[in-house]
């Protein structure tokens, strides 16, 4: 049997049992004390605001708490399980160092919340085991696939409601958070890749709750290592403030700073600043859907510069967002938008000057396309225009197809990201030969959610490969057969008590 049909069997199995439990411990009949107890959790619509809240949306961490009700433990101790297994197989791999075999991996994820509250106060535990199965010596398997148990979150947090009776409120966090900023574009909570992103420092916020907050933060970025406990470095420091406002009820939006001082490494030094503004209008949701809402116009604009240095070199980039989506009030809810999105590369890569936007710590799933081992574009030196169409037939049921078509900002800077890891260098023509076109690709993505505790996704991608791949000289570093086109196949559930 091969690895592809060996790693299918598993994640079906593995599905069939997750559902299967799921619809268990919703059972009727499951009717001792500890069973009644959770049949209850299940279809309950109460919740109990967590301080990741102030860090993340809540939709990553809200589900009903099996677990919590069947230990029976007390309204002021936070607990909860989730388990994520994954099939995911990518033909005619392109980066750099990459076998040219078919890469086929069964990436797992497990979490553990754990957190005590009393009064306004909380201490907050996240840990999470990611590592994957099937994956060779040259296959794609980074620290973005493997971090083996580590702690995710270690925080303590206050929470101040109402400051003097005039309706303001403060959260600080201090410690190991994860942190999610307005779009994610930037900062965000990774949700599709296998291992997560955190910070080690202080996060404040303050803010009337309703409609609008400041957020300041001051951290180190903690260095994912696969096999060893994550560490953080005061040679590397990360800091922002924002904006966020919804006050206005044609337009939400957010203006922030980050800076970023990461001398860790000094072949690779970072110094610079972030100014960035973005402005939007959420699209309907079915869910809530009104008369109101019949032809909604929704829309989104982010824009963001960065100046400073980067290895010695000026740096001066920038990158942008735009949609513009219509939302049909009929059957299925459909929405239709169109997208485009750039970040700016180097004209010159040999020359003084740096204007290659750098991605920070940001998240692309929402805008680019699933990411795990396939996720060819980052925001840097990228250039696309493309189509998105969802449906949602039922509140539980979302289905989305997209269409992109790609380029390379500029020719002559490397292709980001091409690399199988920091071994070898991204794909790239310095003479410009190979041209920008790096061709489009069309998504289909269909997710399914089971009340809060179980989601199941499956989706397709076929990635047309660009003349770019045909023009590369042979020294980039291309797999054989890497300039054929890619299909992406996925099939994940994940299971949350």
């Amino acid at each position: 049997m091969t690895t592809f049909k060996r790693a299918l069997m598993i994640v079906i199995k593995i599905n069939a049992f997750l559902i299967y439990s799921a619809n268990i411990v919703a059972a009727p009949e499951f009717l001792n004390e500890a069973g009644t107890r959770v049949n209850k959790a299940y279809h309950s619509k109460q919740w109990k605001e967590l301080p990741d809240e102030a860090l993340i949306p809540a939709s990553k961490i809200k589900w009903n708490r099996l677990a919590k009700a069947a230990l029976n433990l007390p309204e002021w101790m936070e607990f909860s399980l989730s388990q994520r297994t994954r099939f995911e197989s990518v033909s005619h791999p392109w980066r750099n160092g990459q076998s040219s075999d078919t890469d086929v991996q069964l990436p797992l994820q497990s979490r553990i919340h754990v957190g005590v509250n009393h009064g306004p106060f909380w201490v907050m535990f996240e840990g999470q085991d990611s590592r994957t199965h099937f994956a060779g010596a040259r296959d794609f398997n980074t620290n973005t696939v493997t971090n083996q148990f580590d702690v995710l979150q270690l925080f303590g947090s206050a929470t101040l409601r109402n400051i003097n009776n005039i309706g303001l409120r403060t959260d600080f966090h201090i410690g190991r958070i994860t942190m999610h900023v307005g779009s994610g574009r930037l900062v965000g909570r990774n949700g599709y890749r296998n291992t997560t992103n955190s910070f080690d420092g202080a996060h404040f916020v303050m803010g009337n709750d309703k409609d609008w907050r400041v957020r300041t933060f001051l951290t180190s970025p903690v260095q994912i290592d696969p096999t060893h406990l994550d560490e953080s470095s005061n040679s590397r420091l990360f800091w922002g403030a924002v904006f966020e406002t919804s006050q206005l009820s044609w337009l939400n939006g957010e203006a922030y700073y980050y800076g970023i001082n990461d001398k860790k490494d000094p072949a690779k030094t970072r110094t610079f600043s972030t100014f960035g503004i973005r402005g939007y209008q959420s699209p309907a949701k079915a869910s809530t859907f009104t008369q109101q809402d019949f032809g909604k116009v929704d829309y989104e604009f982010e824009g963001a510069a960065q100046t400073g240095k980067t290895n010695s070199k000026d740096l001066f980039a920038y990158m942008g967002h735009a949609e513009l989506g219509y939302t049909f009030n009929t059957t299925w809810f459909p929405r239709f938008n169109a997208e485009y999105d750039y970040a700016s590369g180097t004209n010159n890569p040999n020359g003084n000057n740096n204007h290659t936007f750098d991605r920070l710590f940001g998240v692309r799933r929402s805008d680019m396309m699933e990411t795990g081992i396939f996720g060819p574009f980052f925001r840097s030196n990228i250039e696309s225009v493309g189509t998105r169409f969802t449906l949602q037939p039922r509140d539980d049921l979302k289905l989305f197809a997209k269409h992109h078509v790609w380029y390379l900002a500029q020719a002559k800077d490397a292709f980001v990201g091409s690399n199988l890891n920091n071994d070898f260098k991204p794909l790239s023509d310095k003479t410009g030969s190979a041209g920008r076109f790096l061709g489009h690709d069309i998504e289909l993505v269909g997710s399914w959610k089971l009340k809060s505790n179980v989601v199941v996704e499956a989706g397709y991608i076929h990635w047309f490969k660009g003349d770019y791949f045909d023009r590369l000289p042979a020294s980039a570093g291309l797999p054989a057969n890497g300039q054929k086109d890619s299909d992406y196949f996925f099939v994940s559930t994940e299971l949350r008590f």
